[in-house]
């Protein structure tokens, strides 16, 4: 193990026209530093040429040189342990400081590495580099207050936490909340794949989770951070197949090892899925898993923090307004923002421009939205204007019933799927929904179609076909799960109930598609209007529209 550092220090005694080596008897803190075993037993070998050495008894009151106190700051700044060693070092005259550094890091990258893992620090790296999440961030810190400071919750029989599972979808920050974590308590952090344990030898899964667990205890305290962990994870199957059967051991002995531990504190589990539905129960039972957290897309602060984070060091326009970039990037994923400005950035330096304009930004936005293709699409005039008056549709809709905050309506001709689209403001949406909010989301989605059929009678476009599909699933569930139907009943699998669902469904599309058609033939000129402006700017927002509504069409609004 020490061979590094023993060769090391040999060189350091046979190169006696560069070192004047010297004895110093140090009280040392670490009994698992390197020099107990190397030192002495060098010493030993050379005794017969002491000439080049001094030696001094425990008692030496030469101790405290300048060297001396030198030396023992580099075991103060190594985390030591409390328990004293006295043991013989050499070290050359000239710099005791740099040879003894140089061996603590030989020995530390040995216990770094093991065959298939490695063991990272990352103190450079802590909360204040992630935006937002403070919620996260507290909870994450009270486990590390528990696993440092056990005594203070000891007198109120608190267990220790063992693991968390972050869910969430990808792209915010699971990977990234549990470097800073580690770097934040200034602890080791070993990073895995749920993939790395998953090979087609029998018995390479359970042996690599004996290693990482044995390496993590060599390396306490320490974060073991296992990446869709649902690859190792998943729920165990009930067949004979032998890759579920070698994927079931591997499950197992993930199990032994999180329970293998309890009495070793240090090691603390972080696991990271998109699936936390695929993960086996016995993984994430209490004891073994503690703590559940979501991670979802992130909050109107939390993007003002990221956008900050991401928007130093580089050039921007002082025009650009940070709370427009928020509203912008609602419902973007914490790496879609960061994407956002650095392909913007590009994009400006690919047009020789060395500050970001408003318009990069909403260029990239418009690209990860609805998507981007090499060739613009070409339509005639007619076709722009039926794209246009179908947006304004939907935003008109929206405004007349309340239903939304409008971010912006926007035509983008170099789109592969979608050639327009209104943009809105999801930040009040809440998992429990009322008939009347999803009465006025069905509205809007009509509102396009309706709007398109007003203007151009037959010669209605296809672009209503996934409002379409959006407004037959919303229907179906108000009726079939959420029993908002004018009859309350549950449904059977047979005919006279799917005749009772029909007319269910028939009813509430006929009276949203009336109201919707109301509000658009009382407003046929204001689209007209609206339509004009978005094809000139291609991109409007809702205060436009509230200009040209002021004083005319208010008694629209509901």
């Amino acid at each position: 193990m020490y061979l590094g550092a023993f060769l090391l220090l040999n060189l350091f005694l046979q190169s006696n026209s560069l070192y004047n080596l010297v004895s110093r008897n140090l009280i040392l803190k670490n009994n698992n530093l390197p020099f107990k075993k190397l030192c002495n037993p060098i010493y030993k070998s050379k005794k017969n040429n002491v000439n080049n050495f001094a030696e001094f008894n425990d008692e030496d009151t030469d101790f405290d040189n300048e060297f001396g106190v030198e030396l023992e700051e580099i075991f103060k700044n190594n985390n030591a342990i409390p328990k004293e060693l006295g043991i013989r070092v050499f070290y050359p005259k000239d710099n005791p400081a740099n040879f003894l550094q140089k061996l603590l890091n030989s020995e530390e990258k040995q216990n770094k590495k093991s065959k298939n893992f490695e063991l990272i620090y990352n103190n450079n790296f802590n909360f204040s580099n992630v935006g937002g999440y403070n919620l996260v961030k507290n909870e994450l810190l009270q486990c590390a207050d528990i696993l440092v400071n056990y005594t203070k919750y000891q007198k109120y029989n608190v267990r220790t936490p063992k693991g968390i599972i972050l869910e969430g979808p990808p792209g915010n920050g699971k990977t990234i909340l549990t470097k800073a974590f580690s770097g934040e308590i200034n602890i080791g952090f070993i990073p895995v794949s749920g993939s790395q344990f998953q090979e087609m030898y029998v018995g390479v899964g359970p042996s690599r989770i004996r290693e990482l667990f044995e390496f993590a205890k060599k390396n306490k305290p320490c974060i073991i951070f296992i990446d869709e962990i649902d690859a190792v994870g998943r729920k165990r199957s009930t067949d004979s197949d032998s890759s579920s059967s070698e994927r079931d051991s591997t499950l197992n002995e993930l199990l032994v090892g999180l329970d293998g531990f309890k009495e070793l504190n240090g090691i603390f589990v972080i696991g990271a899925t998109n699936r936390i539905d695929l993960l086996d129960v016995a993984l994430i039972r209490p004891g073994r898993i503690d703590k559940k957290i979501f991670i979802g897309n992130p909050d109107r602060n939390t993007r003002k923090e990221i956008l900050q984070i991401h928007l130093k060091g580089k050039p921007y326009n002082p025009n650009i307004q940070l709370d427009k970039l928020v509203e912008l990037t609602n419902g973007f994923s914490g790496a879609e923002i960061e994407n956002l400005l650095n392909e913007a950035m590009l994009y400006a330096l690919r047009n020789n421009r060395e500050i970001i304009e408003k318009n990069d930004i909403e260029i990239m936005a418009n690209r990860i939205l609805t998507g981007w293709q090499i060739n613009e699409n070409k339509l005639s005039q007619e076709m722009l204007n039926q794209v246009a008056v179908h947006e304004i549709g939907h935003a008109l809709v929206s405004i007349f019933t309340r239903y939304k905050k409008i971010i912006k309506v926007s035509i983008n001709l170099w789109s592969p799927k979608a050639l327009g689209f209104t943009l809105f403001d999801d930040t009040d949406d809440s998992i429990i929904s009322t008939k009347e909010t999803l009465k006025k989301e069905i509205m809007v989605l009509l509102g396009g179609r309706v709007a398109e059929e007003i203007f151009y009678g037959e010669q209605i476009s296809s672009g209503a076909v996934d409002d379409f599909h959006r407004v037959k699933n919303i229907i179906q569930k108000m009726v079939i799960d959420y029993g908002m139907g004018t009859n309350l009943f549950l449904p059977y699998n047979s005919d006279k109930y799917r005749e009772k669902i029909d007319n269910e469904i028939e009813n509430i599309f006929n009276e949203a598609y009336k109201e919707t058609k109301f509000l658009l033939m009382n407003s046929k000129q204001l689209i007209k209007d609206c339509a004009n402006l978005l094809m000139i700017k291609n991109e409007i927002t809702e205060d436009q529209i509230n200009k040209k509504i002021k004083g005319i069409y208010d008694y629209l609004i509901k």
